[in-house]
């Protein structure tokens, strides 16, 4: 069975190299003008805001104040049921945005405090867009609206938490044998923050690069919507400067809680010493969109706001309040059901297909 796998694995990825290098050539246009469009977001956009900050959290765990940050939420660590010193990914990521989370989590890995399965734990939770992506960007400069923003906010940070109890409840970890506790000099801890700030950098960038390149391409074979959703789910930034003024609120937080395909392989670039199961992975990304778009409904639901601010129509939201949060709680019960339930399938699976003298689980 190993065998097979292996060997679907190989062809699956040989033919996606040559259909990748296919379309290179015959839309090298295309290809060119979405890494010239890569590279500009890249240096105005993307290096700015999130370089110094990665550096910054690097140090906070190098140097071992995340376990002061952390204290003031350690009882999520009893809802999420992971150690205390993994709050401080999950927090660092709702304040830092996508990648920071799964840097923090790396950089705990790599000094002993998190198991690799307690690691890959924390990092199917530590992920979130921060508030100057949310509120700075999205809010303010996609729809003009710091209150949009706000909303986009606060059903992520609620979605974040809702996830983490699912993860909490049906991924298990076990403990290092012996859990160490971060400390360095000052000087070598920013000197280390400052050079694993870097490598993470280039790792996203070079994916923004590709996923833009690929958007441009996709534009050229498809209709502009078809496009435009495409785009949302490849590479949310560029996504949401497509989608955001033609959408409702609530399918902006689905696709801001998703993160996009773009994110989720940066997240894989920075745990490349951590084995992570990339399905799982997808699947609660996707539960966190779905659940981030329910809290959405529910908030523009109490909002006293016109529904032209959060959407493409200026027509007021006509849903009954009650009924509206009754279904979006729905909702949110049936995405905590539907991850569940998978990931339980999921193991169950690889737990039968895993040979006895196999030490290793097959990672997809």
């Amino acid at each position: 069975m190993k065998k097979l796998f292996s060997a679907i694995r190989i062809v699956s990825k040989t033919s996606a190299a040559a259909v990748g290098m296919i379309t290179a050539v015959v839309y090298s246009r295309e290809c060119s003008k979405g890494i010239m469009n890569g590279i500009s977001f890249c240096a105005e956009v993307l290096v700015p805001s999130l370089f110094v900050f990665m550096a910054l959290t690097a140090y906070i765990v190098h140097s071992g104040a995340g376990a002061y940050i952390s204290r003031p939420f350690r009882f999520m660590s009893k809802l999420m049921r992971l150690p205390k010193e993994a709050i401080t990914a999950v927090i660092l990521a709702a304040i830092g945005g996508y990648p920071i989370g799964a840097g923090c989590v790396s950089s705990l890995y790599k000094n002993g405090v998190l198991s690799e399965s307690e690691a890959a734990k924390t990092a199917y939770i530590a992920v979130a867009a921060g508030p100057g992506f949310i509120i700075g960007y999205v809010g303010r400069s996609l729809l003009n609206s710091t209150s949009a923003g706000n909303i986009l906010l606060l059903s992520q940070i609620s979605a974040v938490i809702v996830n983490g109890v699912i993860v909490g409840c049906t991924v298990k970890s076990q403990p290092p044998v012996h859990r160490k506790k971060p400390s360095e000099s000052a000087d070598n801890a920013l000197v280390r923050s400052v050079g694993s700030a870097m490598e993470a950098t280039f790792s996203m960038c070079s994916m923004v690069l590709i996923f833009s390149a690929l958007i441009e391409v996709a534009g050229s074979l498809s209709d502009s919507r078809t496009a435009d959703i495409a785009a949302a789910f490849a590479e949310v930034t560029t996504g949401l400067n497509r989608l955001s003024h033609t959408v409702p609120l609530y399918v902006t937080a689905f696709f801001i809680g998703f993160g996009g395909l773009s994110v989720h392989f940066q997240i894989f670039a920075a745990l490349k010493d951590i084995r992570i199961n990339k399905l799982v992975f997808f699947l609660f990304r996707l539960s966190e969109g779905i659940t981030a778009s329910a809290f959405a409904y529910i908030f523009l639901m109490m909002t006293p706001a016109k529904a032209a601010v959060f959407s493409s129509t200026g027509a007021q939201v006509s849903a009954v309040p009650r009924a509206a949060a009754a279904g979006s709680v729905g909702l949110i019960f049936a995405s905590v059901c539907f991850v569940g339930s998978i990931t339980t399938r999921i193991r169950r699976i690889r737990s039968c297909a895993e040979s006895p003298a196999g030490s290793t689980a097959e990672y997809i």
